[in-house]
């Protein structure tokens, strides 16, 4: 599908007049740092999901729009290129394309304490129809992954030796490079590569992914 230039409908001093548009009534509900936006935010990703149906594989990871200006929302990632800006929670279909987002307002974003449920919550329209979850370390727990093969998901990641449940035959192996391990306990397969993170895969038990 081609997506067209934005300059085709509309010139650039039309577009600068968008920094004017206003969406909310600033003596109403003051205290939510997103008011002023959240109602378009919720817009646009009602619109989305109702025309677009996401892949078999989705991931959930942050992003961080660049931003140095004063906010009290600002962040500093490390890792990330820009190191500063507003950090975004994203599930993301496998070409990309965003699916379902949320931006983080500190203490006012009504988010879960846990990761696990940061997941589940950002998975709700999703689950049951035996997709898979790709996340990185810092979501990725076989806790997750059990919960998510309750409502027939699959769950892809690397996962932090200092998890809760992981195999100790997993975690105490020590392995040259090059060297693979594996266990399976009684729903989850586990694996351990050298200079690899370790990766739980909640797949059937008749299926082994290697």
């Amino acid at each position: 599908m081609l997506v067209a230039m934005p300059a085709e409908y509309m010139s650039h001093n039309r577009f600068e007049l968008l920094r004017m548009v206003h969406f909310s009534n600033n003596e109403e509900n003051t205290a939510d740092r997103l008011h002023k936006i959240q109602s378009v935010v919720d817009k646009v990703q009602k619109n989305i999901q109702s025309v677009y149906e996401p892949s078999e594989s989705v991931c959930i990871d942050e992003s961080l729009i660049p931003f140095r200006e004063r906010l009290v929302m600002r962040q500093y990632i490390k890792n990330k290129h820009h190191g500063y800006g507003i950090k975004l929670f994203k599930l993301c279909s496998s070409g990309g394309f965003t699916y379902i987002m949320q931006i983080y307002a500190d203490k006012n974003l009504e988010l879960q304490k846990t990761t696990t449920s940061v997941v589940m919550n950002f998975c709700q329209s999703i689950l049951n129809y035996g997709r898979t979850v790709i996340t990185d370390n810092w979501y990725t727990s076989v806790e997750l992954a059990r919960k998510l093969l309750d409502k027939q998901t699959h769950l892809v990641g690397t996962l932090m030796k200092n998890r809760k449940n992981l195999p100790k035959e997993v975690t105490n192996k020590k392995l040259k490079s090059g060297e693979h391990h594996k266990t399976k306990c009684t729903r989850d397969f586990c694996s351990k590569m050298a200079r690899q993170a370790r990766c739980p895969l909640n797949y059937p038990q008749n299926i082994q992914m290697l």
